[in-house]
């Protein structure tokens, strides 16, 4: 037998030291946890959708207010996005007496990444400075101002 020369790996030696090498480096990277990629938010067809553009399916907002006004149950969703194009969902149902709005800000990267629960007083329309119509909830818990829902501009 040969003497074994400790300072020299045998090419076998080298390829077991290689592939326990990359062992170790597809574990661990593959072990650690990549970014989620959502799935970008796509609103529904009955969906208010309110952006600097102006308000998508304004008539059936009008028709909740005019079914609020008439105490008539009802249920919308609006959907409002940031500037960064993210949306804030605000889900906002009347029991025939009292306006409730859940809004959720969860899908909004530099939010409050919350769901929180608000009652209103009303829903009003209001005229902003270019005569254009907005649609505002007044007198909603945990809000200082008016509840912004969203401005016609057509």
């Amino acid at each position: 037998m040969g003497k074994l020369n400790s300072r020299y790996f045998s090419m076998r030696d080298k390829k077991v030291y290689l592939m326990l090498i990359l062992f170790v480096f597809l574990v661990f990277f593959g072990c650690t946890k990549s970014p989620s990629h959502k799935e970008p938010f796509v609103p529904e067809s009955t969906d208010i959708v309110s952006s600097y553009k102006g308000i998508e399916n304004v008539a059936r907002l009008k028709d909740f207010i005019r079914n609020v006004r008439n105490e008539k149950e009802d249920q919308i969703r609006v959907v409002s996005y940031t500037k960064e194009g993210d949306p804030i969902i605000s889900d906002i149902s009347f029991n025939g007496e009292s306006l409730e709005v859940e809004r959720d800000t969860t899908l909004d990267k530099y939010g409050e990444n919350t769901i929180t629960n608000h009652h209103c007083k009303s829903i009003s329309v209001m005229k902003d400075e270019n005569n254009h119509d907005q649609y505002i909830l007044t007198e909603c818990s945990g809000f200082q101002r008016p509840y912004y829902l969203g401005t016609d501009k057509k």
